[in-house]
């Protein structure tokens, strides 16, 4: 019974292991043990915690897609043994500079934390991407050709960033 129900607790690297067993290959709950500590404790398959300090955020990763590699990261880190505080820490250095600096001043106790609050900042900064700095208008005069005289005038209105609402 044990057996038929793990899979149900696992998620992840764990997973993915469980999954890739060939069907029917195990038998008891001792060769169930045997499998995983083989697979997570030969050594071949351990990242260590320079593995997790160079995980940083790629120019096209959204925030949560790189916490999810953070995590995954830190889930191959099987022997580490660190503190909720500087696991945070690890993934606010990962972040890329413009919402890391964005950040400075808080401090995180955990990893959701971090991403919580880099959500919010990247969702911001998609926001102004789209809302011009300042709309300005500038009056262009022109005469006319014609006998009355009368002034044609023009107006043309420029962004000063360089993406334009969407109409």
């Amino acid at each position: 019974m044990k057996i038929s129900m793990f899979p149900l607790s696992l998620s992840g690297i764990a997973f993915s292991c469980f999954s890739a067993l060939v069907p029917n290959s195990v038998q008891t709950w001792s060769q169930l043990e045997r499998k995983f500590h083989d697979h997570f404790y030969n050594g071949e398959n351990e990242l260590r915690l320079c593995h997790l300090t160079s995980v940083k955020q790629k120019h096209d990763e959204s925030v949560a897609e790189f916490i999810r590699r953070f995590r995954d990261t830190k889930n191959r880190c099987y022997s580490l043994v660190i503190s909720e505080k500087d696991l945070a820490e690890l993934a606010l250095n990962g972040l890329r500079s413009h919402i890391k600096e964005k950040l400075e001043g808080y401090e995180f106790l955990t990893v959701n934390q971090v991403l919580q609050r880099a959500l919010a900042q990247e969702s911001r900064s998609k926001d102004a991407k789209f809302k011009p700095d300042r709309l300005s208008m500038h009056m262009l005069q022109r005469e006319s050709s014609d006998d009355e005289g009368n002034e044609v005038y023009a107006a043309e209105f420029v962004w000063s960033s360089s993406d334009k609402p969407s109409t």
